[in-house]
């Protein structure tokens, strides 16, 4: 070829420039031209219809015709377009012609566009699952729609709208807006399609080319980037459809006979949400994923179809599944292959779809359950059996309500004619969960095969062996469950073997959901340790019957397991000691369970103790036990449980006993506590109780305990060789004041000082109290917190002497009503004292100094302040004794330096005291008041009366003194009757200790009136201080116009060692007049001298008694008279009764002439010795007669050996003259014959008498009876 010239390819290049511009220019031409002639067309509609007739080849007829112009050509808007005469005609209405007068130039396009708006078409598929279009012009009457449009050119739909009718896949929806371009090319007909939901969203692409005659073509769907929730109406399957999502989607179908006939797909969404059916509350269920990507091809086969995925990825929720190598089979023949096979997208989707039940969607769509198989063959026919294999991967679905989980199932899987047969694989650990069963995850092997094949309409799965071993336990199971295939529960029949194991490991296995919550915490509480062995266990039954109950109808279901326990610790209370070292056999059956067996409890050996819930739907509790252990185990454990009791929690037992418990316990969640009875019998068991410092040996008796506290009415013991009975009551309904929560008591005869060594507070009536009585010890621990426990001392105080003054003296033998309050532990609180109705005092206990009220009379003491307060009201009160024993301010050194108390002193603050008979020195004051004065370093006493006023200064200190000063002080001996008063002089002192003289202080007294009965004794003064265990009396001294006394002397010792030493000096002008103020009446009249006595007793000052006198007493007293007491009696009853100085330390002069005896004087001493007083010189010398007395009076033994000599100086002096006894230091006893004493005195002579014999009965007897003196004697002596 030869090769063109470059200046012939410019001029070719020319003229092609050339051409195609003047085409240009005629062609703008020709539009300027034809849009000037558009006018002329509207003006001429029918050379318009002749023109398109032509172009259509079929008569076209319109109502009206508008022209325009666009960029492409003229366009006729035509109204009420026809095509086709008679019932052949086609009728269109409104449509659009365009003539595309520049692109229908061009080859295989056409020059005129035929455009319709606005057209409703439908896609319609036949229950063939043929597709079909309706809507186009022309189908209406029946005829080809196409044969009257295809010599028109294209036809485009503008703006149509599309309805999809698809009953058979459950579709109909309508797409808004369609514009569709097709163009009939003889037998082909070619389409392209635009689709919008959403005016704003992407639209989706659609193409096809299909034969007219065949129905066979081809078609083509593709979206990029779309929002699938806009499509949501055509994407849904079986009840699944899409709600949300974007991404890209191509679809390449075959079209065969009007069918889809293949289909091969790529997907790649994200963001995909699928809605299903309604779950709860009226929602959807949704299954949502975060990404789909998958290429399938589709394809129609003889009778079915096939389907083939290389590979299927998804991912939502944190997860990912991969499937590949899926290739499926439907129809006749059906076959299922993977490599890989991940259902969890597939079981997702079923979650939401409703071909499921709704209990079963439900669970899958809670169970995130995914099955991973591998290998899978599968292959059958339809009607026949299907045979493969499978390896399972695994096995995972979550727990859902009261469902479990399981992950990490996996073995081979083989599928024949008759059945399933799975294996295990042992290598893959398996994860049991089940939160509202099991509680806890189990991560169990399992080992062995089950087999599965369809019976009476179900399915049975069964397995010969069946290996589990888990973390700490194992079991070899055979048997199965019968699934009935009518939606109720399986049938069980399962037996297994159950490995030794720990107690414990049962915790795992409650089912928590059928059990109440309170008997699953007693359960997981209860098993600490121990061993479980020979374990069996069987359950057989419709799970419809669960739990399956060992008292319901027979045939209902079994449930049994039994194993032995060995070595195990159970604690059936959280606030009991646990049973350990348990021995026995558990049972489950039914909903329940039983233990026997024996173990110990805190070390308490259980000879039988049984334990059960009968129905753990009820959840009862029932414990049993019997013990003979020791009584110091048993009271160990008690302490260890509610039932202790902290004032016994030092409580030491030991000996035998026997004891029986039970407990009923319900743990069905009604916070109900639990019912316990018990008894222990006591048989000579040892209590050691330090907190009270008790011992006690042999105790016996009963103690009933149950879960409010126990009771032992009566245990009978001893203590310190004495007997006792002890009660004690604990708990409500036990003690008989609810306000405690602890009682105890012990009657036992008891020492006073032991008693008072408990209460050191107490302690300084310790010198003033002995004696054992029987007490009723009660301790009393009150029920709130606040509150302190008390011990409680009750008794008559029979045996046991206060030797204290009054009001609080008392013998031994007189009952007087106790009781004492001390707070627990000892030392701390408020003690708390009551003697009768005679006093009440409570004392501070604990640090600090010593703080005691006392209140005397009726009533209760109030709070103690710091030191001593006295009120109230007394009948009689000891002022002297009381002041000494507080002034000495409670210190115990009574032997040694007077000013070294031991310890702080219980000095006195306050005292408020009414008295109605204030004592001193062994007699009163009549009524008076004390009251409390402060004063500058001493506290005072205010006495005021009618027989006492004055005050008393108290020190503070312990070396202080006593100084008062009283206005007047009138002391009167007691009233007693004559025979009341010799009872008196003869009986000795019952309260013969009397005070300590170490612990009075020195006093410093004045006295502005001193009187002594009605003895007017003038001012006074006394003053004493102390000496090393006494004190001493510098001086006594009373001073009146007549009378004037002296008296110094010592106190030394108490009770056995007291010592008193006195002298004593009597002046008085009138020693008559003195002895009647003193009391005692019509003895002497007149009398002027003196009397002094120096005298020692073994005894205190008030506790003196004649016959312990040693000493010498010296009388001299002039010109006074004897009166007569008793005429025609006696004559002279006695000149000096000795028996009277014990009680009046004074003489009793007694008359012994009918009508008295005048003397000159009286003179004579007397010696007291060892009991016995000896006069030798004592004579009384009148104008009568001389009398000399000689001899002794023995004291002790109360008897008289005298001789009297009478002297008569004259026979006409007297009035009578009578034989005389007498007794110079006792009472004169006896009298001289009735015939003596009507002679004359002046008829007789000198008579000496001897008297003999006891004091009451006394032995008078003449010894010696001179003659009468001459009258000259008798004048001579009277000269004289």
């Amino acid at each position: 070829m030869e090769k063109a010239s470059p200046g012939a390819l410019r001029t070719t290049r020319r003229a092609l420039v050339l051409a195609v511009a003047a085409a240009l220019v005629l062609m703008a031409l020709a539009a300027v031209a034809a849009s000037q002639l558009l006018p002329m067309l509207e003006r001429h509609p029918e050379r318009v219809q002749a023109w398109l007739s032509e172009r259509a080849g079929h008569p076209v007829r319109f109502d009206g015709l508008e022209t325009g112009w666009t960029r492409r050509g003229p366009l006729l808007r035509l109204d009420g377009l026809r095509i086709g005469t008679g019932s052949e005609a086609v009728t269109i209405g409104e449509a659009e012609v365009l003539v595309a007068q520049y692109a229908g130039l061009l080859p295989g396009r056409s020059l005129t566009e035929l455009r319709l708006r606005n057209l409703e078409l439908t896609l319609v598929r036949a229950d063939d699952g043929r597709w079909h279009v309706r809507g186009l012009p022309g189908q209406d009457s029946g005829g080809d729609p196409f044969a009257a449009l295809e010599r028109l050119g294209e036809l485009q739909v503008l703006g149509g709208r599309l309805t999809v009718d698809a009953p058979g896949l459950g579709l109909q929806a309508t797409v808004p807006r369609i514009d569709v371009r097709l163009r009939v090319d003889g037998g082909q007909v070619r389409a392209a399609t635009r689709a919008w939901m959403d005016a704003d969203g992407a639209p989706l692409r659609a193409s096809a080319r299909f034969d007219r005659e065949r129905s066979d073509g081809s078609l083509y769907v593709g979206m990029d980037d779309g929002d699938l929730d806009a499509w949501a109406p055509l994407l849904q399957v079986a009840g699944v459809a899409v709600q949300d999502g974007r991404g890209q989607a191509e679809a390449w179908a075959e079209v065969r006979d009007a069918r889809i006939d293949a289909i091969t797909g790529v997907v790649d969404l994200q963001q995909v949400v699928l809605r299903g059916a309604e779950g709860g509350e009226g929602k959807p269920l949704l299954a949502k994923f975060d990404r789909v990507s998958t290429r399938f091809d589709w394809a129609r086969n003889s009778g079915g179809w096939r389907l083939d995925v290389p590979g299927l990825e998804a991912a939502g929720g944190g997860q990912q599944w991969r499937s590949e190598g899926i290739s499926a089979q439907a129809g006749p023949d059906q076959a299922l292959v993977a490599d890989r096979l991940e259902a969890a997208p597939l079981l997702r989707v079923l979650a939401v779809g409703a071909q499921l039940p709704p209990a079963l969607r439900e669970w899958l769509a809670r169970a995130d359950a995914n099955v991973v198989l591998a290998g899978v063959v599968l292959a059958g026919r339809t009607g026949g059996s299907v045979q493969g294999r499978a390896r399972v991967e695994s096995v995972r679905f979550a727990p859902v309500g009261d469902r479990p989980g399981l992950d990490g199932l996996a073995g081979e899987m083989l599928v024949d004619g008759s059945g399933v047969l799975f294996e295990f694989d042992p290598q893959a650990p398996i994860r049991f969960d089940w939160p509202s069963g099991f509680g806890v995850v189990h991560e169990v092997s399992l080992r062995g095969e089950v087999a599965a094949w369809p019976q009476d309409g179900g399915w049975q799965v069964d397995t010969p062996a069946l290996r589990l071993e888990g973390e700490g336990y194992g079991a070899d199971l055979r048997g199965g469950l019968l699934f009935q295939g009518d939606g109720s529960r399986p049938r069980i029949d399962i037996a297994a073997r159950l490995d030794e194991t720990r107690v414990p490991v049962a915790k795992g296995f409650w089912v928590r959901y059928q059990m109440p919550e309170q008997a699953i915490g007693w359960l997981d509480a209860a098993l600490v340790g121990g061993r479980v062995a020979n374990g069996r266990a069987v359950v057989s039954g419709d799970l419809d019957n669960w739990p399956f109950d060992a008292g319901s109808a027979p045939g209902t279901g079994l449930f049994h397991a039994q194993a032995d326990l060995e070595d195990a610790t159970l604690k059936f209370q959280p606030d009991w000691p646990a049973a350990e070292a348990l021995q026995g056999t558990v049972r489950f059956i039914g909903n329940g369970f039983d233990f026997r067996g024996q173990g110990r409890i805190a070390g308490v050996a259980t000879d039988a103790l049984e334990a059960g819930i009968e129905d753990f739907g009820r959840a009862t509790l029932q414990v049993s036990t019997r013990t003979t252990s020791g009584a110091r185990e048993v009271a160990s454990m008690l302490q260890q449980s509610p039932l202790s009791v902290e004032t016994l929690a030092e409580l030491a037992l030991d000996g035998p006993m026997q004891g029986s418990f039970s407990m009923r316990l319900p743990l069905d969640g009604s916070d109900a506590g639990p019912d316990i009875a018990g008894a222990a019998r006591l048989a000579g068991v040892d209590a050691d109780m330090p907190l009270w410092d008790l011992s006690l040996q042999g105790l016996r008796g009963g103690l009933d305990f149950d879960e409010d506290g126990f009771h032992a009415p009566r245990l009978n013991a001893s203590q310190g060789g004495q007997p006792v009975v002890v009660s004690l009551r604990a708990g409500s309904g036990h003690v008989r004041m609810e306000e405690n929560t602890f009682e105890g008591e012990l009657r036992a005869s008891l020492d006073a000082g032991e008693l008072l060594q408990r209460a050191p507070e107490l302690d300084w009536l310790g010198p003033h109290v002995d004696g054992r009585s029987t007490w009723s010890v009660g301790v009393h621990v009150p029920r709130g917190e606040g509150d302190d426990a008390r011990l409680m001392l009750r008794s008559d105080l029979v045996g046991t002497r206060l030797d204290l003054p009054e009001p609080l003296r008392k013998p031994a033998q007189v009952p007087l009503q106790a009781g004492i309050r001390i707070p627990l532990p000892l030392g701390e609180g408020d003690i708390g004292v009551r003697l009768g109705q005679r006093m009440a005092l409570r004392a501070r206990a604990g640090d600090g100094p010593p703080a005691v009220r006392v209140l005397l009379g009726p009533g209760d003491a109030a709070e103690p302040d710091a030191g001593l307060v006295i009120e109230g009201r007394a009948t009689e009160l000891a002022a002297m004794e009381w002041a000494g024993l507080v002034a000495a301010g409670g210190t115990d050194d009574a032997h040694g330096d007077p000013g070294s108390g031991a310890g702080p002193g219980l000095a006195l603050r306050h005292v408020d005291v009414q008295v109605d008979r204030l004592l001193l020195g062994g007699g009163g004051f009549g009524p008076v008041h004390l009251a409390s004065e402060d004063g500058d370093g001493a506290t005072q006493l205010r006495f005021s009366g009618e027989a006492l006023s004055g005050t008393l200064a108290l020190p503070q200190g312990n070396g202080g003194a006593l100084t008062g000063h009283f206005e007047r002080l009138h002391w009167q001996r007691p009233k007693l009757a004559a025979g009341a008063r010799e009872a008196s002089d003869a009986a000795p002192v019952a309260l013969a200790d009397g005070p300590d003289p170490a612990m009075i202080p020195p006093v410093r007294l004045s006295v502005g009136d001193l009187r002594v009965d009605e003895a007017r004794l003038g001012t006074a003064t006394l003053l004493t201080r102390r000496i090393p265990g006494g004190m001493r009396v510098e001086q006594l001294e009373a001073q009146s116009p007549l009378h004037h006394v002296v008296v110094s002397g010592q106190w030394t010792g108490r009770g056995p060692d007291a010592v008193t030493r006195a002298d004593m000096r009597v002046a008085s002008g009138n020693f008559g007049q003195l002895l009647e103020g003193l009391g005692f009446h019509g003895h002497l009249r007149g009398g002027d001298g003196r009397l002094e006595l120096s005298a020692s007793w073994p005894a205190s000052p008030a506790a003196f008694r004649a016959e312990l006198l040693e000493g010498n007493l010296r009388l001299s007293v002039q010109d006074g008279h004897l009166v007569e007491l008793e005429p025609g009696a006696g004559r002279l009853l006695g000149l000096l009764s000795v028996a009277e100085l014990p009680r009046r330390l004074s003489l009793d002069f007694r008359d012994f002439f009918e009508r008295g005896f005048a003397f000159n004087g009286i003179e004579g001493e007397i010696e007291v010795e060892a009991g016995r007083a000896r006069s030798e010189g004592l004579v009384m010398d009148g104008p009568a007669a001389i009398i000399r007395v000689a001899g002794h009076t023995d004291l002790r033994a109360r008897s008289y050996d005298q001789t009297v000599e009478v002297l008569p100086k004259s026979g006409n002096v007297l009035t009578a003259v009578g034989a005389i006894a007498g007794g110079p230091v006792g009472a004169a006893v006896g009298a001289v014959a009735n015939a003596m004493l009507r002679k004359p005195l002046s008829g007789l002579g000198a008579t000496v008498y001897r008297i003999t014999g006891p004091w009451d009965e006394p032995q008078v007897e003449v010894v010696r009876r001179d003659p009468p003196p001459a009258a000259g004697n008798e004048r001579g002596q009277d000269d004289d």
